[in-house]
């Protein structure tokens, strides 16, 4: 995951809501955000901040009562629900209107609202439908909806009508994402960083709870952000509890859960779905060990920062320094160095690459002091310059230290254009800051050059988090991949272009499949400079109803992929109404499809919406239930097999459960999801290949 913020809460008439065309901008990562707990600020202060209260009228009549965060971490994905109450003090009913950002490979699974004391599940709805519903049933008949749409590439924005006069309106939004795993450290942030000097005075009760479940032993749970306010058990080998509460006080900064797990070798897991009668679902976790190993080379890093005036917010421009500085200090002094700092327009810290001695550290220091965010964002010349600060010999990487946040530009052909001038000329690795970040773009500039793109909060191990990086830049572990199964006929993998993998990192293969059996897989690619294969055999079986969870995210995945089409080549029909199908079929909040609630079944049978997510969710609590119950751990491959001219074979200790190569264990309890078949582009035959050429 990455970082969302806490949004902001707004009071409106019910006669001010303005319809909002979507705007696809360049990002796809999306997520919940957390909720304020009445945080009272005066009218004129800046709406930017996260989970500022900005009523209309200077009227401070709305807030939100209460705010309860419960996080289920089960083998590297999290489940967040945030369950809050808004309170309204005033005489007539108000509309709530509350925007939040949305973290990386996140989706919001569910949106329920209490009415007349029973909860009531929303269904997703063609955008347009969705909202001329919602018009309907507030501005005439006044009755009580919900509405969950997605803004822009970055943000959600719920309404809600009415919150009594009075009187408190409950509602719950539940999203699942992928923990960050990096190198045996599992990573979850529960954004709560505002702009510096925003009030942050609570008024209710604000709590995290966090169940955590692992197949693989942990070493310690801990929080560099709350130490000390938390709060850890250890349940039983495998399973911590931690928990944060408070009454009243200030949230002021991200809280951020780390967990260590004991061990880090190669291994091979797949999780299934498959209702009777329908195709099934899979997801596959790659994670390479030592065998990914090799001599250091030279390093050349041409850290690329930004220094626009969006980097002033919330301290961004202070963690990027940091970063910086970091990483410099890392470097061996035969290494050598170089910054560029862009806004509208770039400019060096040298006139060539530096070494990394002490001398230059130090000038390097001075230099990263004297900066301030100031102007627009232009990144394009930026990286432009960097590419042109290559070494002979060496291996060149580029780091990029950004929001993102590029002046002006909703689509990503400039870029892509503008990379592919430059290809196999240095990788780019992208280190977003902030909260409030531009994933897409940075993911995709990132893949695209054979890099990798990380995430860095305010309140993260800036530290350890930067060594992860440092060391993957003189690293490469696999370049040029592909998968193949055989024996099953699988279709629809994604991603569809397979990026290069590093050692500590997670390649994670999601798709579907037709009939049930053994299937020989096979990972190939240069691995370390040489043709190299890792093999393993896998069971696709007949019927599984423990992981439905998988099945939204395949469905997430294949969203993505729609909306990174359109953002390079424009809207059209086609990729649209393939987004819109996947979006109502699997219960997905897109820029072109909605969350509504309607107060009661008879509302949902009017306008002949057929309850799908209602049924979906009742299937996934079961089956969540029932993995907090169950010790069973992922499937582990057999037969795992490594064939490598210079890298030393992997040895299988007989697979099962998770012994020997076959150590680490990912999915288990996400959030929501969805049955149903769309998008059934068959790869025809056993044996096609998913690709990074």
């Amino acid at each position: 995951m990455r970082p969302f913020r806490w949004g902001r809460l707004l009071m409106a008439d019910s006669g001010e809501r303005a319809q909002r065309k979507p705007r696809l901008r360049p990002a796809s990562s999306w997520g919940l955000a957390a909720i304020a707990l009445a945080v009272w600020i005066a009218i004129e202060a800046p709406a930017q901040a996260s989970g500022l209260l900005v009523p209309t009228g200077g009227n401070r009549s709305l807030a939100i009562q209460s705010q309860k965060v419960q996080v289920s971490i089960n083998n590297g994905v999290a489940v967040t629900t945030v369950t809050q109450v808004f309170k309204n003090d005033s005489p007539q009913p108000l509309e709530a209107l509350y925007t939040f950002p949305v973290p990386r490979e996140a989706s919001v699974s569910n949106f329920s609202m209490w009415i007349n004391g029973k909860e009531v599940i929303g269904e997703v709805l063609e955008r347009q439908k969705a909202q001329q519903i919602y018009r309907q049933v507030t501005r005439v008949e006044r009755k009580d909806p919900g509405l969950l749409e997605q803004v822009d590439f970055k943000t959600f924005e719920m309404r809600v009508f009415p919150v009594p006069a009075r009187g408190t309106q409950q509602i719950q939004i539940t999203y699942y994402q992928p923990v960050d795993y990096d190198s045996g450290f599992g990573t979850y942030v529960y954004p709560l960083e505002m702009k510096k000097g925003a009030v942050t005075d609570l008024e209710g009760e604000f709590s995290v709870m966090v169940d955590l479940k692992s197949d693989i032993p942990m070493k310690r749970v801990y929080s560099p952000s709350h130490a000390d306010g938390l709060v850890t058990a250890e349940m039983k080998p495998g399973h911590y509890r931690a928990s944060i509460e408070n009454a009243k006080g200030k949230l002021d900064r991200d809280f951020v859960l780390v967990y260590e797990l004991q061990r880090e070798r190669m291994g091979i897991n797949m999780i299934t779905s498959r209702d009777k009668g329908d195709d099934g679902y899979f997801m596959l976790l790659v994670t390479p060990g030592p065998q990914f190993d090799e001599p250091k080379r030279q390093v050349n890093a041409t850290f690329v920062l930004d220094v626009s005036g969006s980097m002033n917010v919330a301290g961004k421009l202070d963690v990027a320094r940091r970063a910086v500085a970091e990483a410099i200090g890392l470097l061996k002094e035969t290494d050598t160095f170089n910054i560029v700092v862009f806004n509208i327009a770039p400019r060096n810290f040298a006139d060539q690459p530096v070494a990394a001695n002490g001398e230059n550290r130090e000038r390097a220091i001075e230099f990263l002091k004297g900066l301030d965010g100031k102007g627009g964002t232009d990144i394009i010349p930026a990286l432009e310059r960097a590419f042109m600060m290559q070494v002979p010999d060496a291996r060149n990487a580029v780091v990029l230290l950004s929001d993102g946040q590029a002046t002006d530009i909703d689509d990503h052909s400039a870029f892509m254009n503008a990379l592919r001038r430059r290809k196999n000329e240095s990788r780019i690795f992208s280190f977003g800051i902030g909260n409030d970040v531009n994933r897409p773009l940075l993911d995709r500039i990132a893949v695209e050059t054979g890099g990798l793109a990380d995430y860095l909060s305010g309140q993260d191990e800036i530290n350890r988090k930067v060594r992860l990086m440092a060391a993957k830049l003189a690293s490469p572990a696999a370049e040029n991949l592909a998968v193949r199964f055989d024996g099953v006929e699988v279709f629809d993998v994604s991603p569809a272009k397979i990026p290069n993998l590093y050692r500590g990192q997670q390649l994670v293969l999601i798709g579907r499949y037709q009939k049930a059996g053994e299937a020989k897989f096979a990972l190939s690619g240069q691995f370390l400079g040489q043709p190299s294969t890792v093999t393993a055999t896998l069971d696709f079986p007949e019927k599984d109803l423990d992981n439905p969870e998988i099945q939204r995210m395949w469905a997430w995945r294949m969203v993505d992929e729609k909306l990174a089409q359109i953002r390079e080549h424009g809207e059209s029909a086609g990729p649209i109404s393939e987004v819109v199908a996947l979006g109502t079929n699997y219960s997905i909040v897109t820029p072109y499809t909605a969350f509504l609630v309607l107060e009661n079944e008879a509302e949902y049978q009017r306008f002949n919406i057929e309850r799908l997510n209602a049924r979906r969710t009742e299937n996934e609590r079961a089956a969540q239930d029932r993995q907090r119950q169950s010790t069973a751990p992922a499937q582990s491959a057999r037969d795992v097999q490594w064939s490598s001219p210079h890298v030393p074979p992997i040895r299988d200790n007989g697979g099962g459960g998770g012994g020997g190569a076959v150590e680490w264990l990912f999915l288990a309890g996400l959030g929501s999801l969805a049955s149903g078949r769309l998008l059934e582009r068959k790869l025809k035959g056993r044996g096609r290949e998913s690709s990074s050429n």
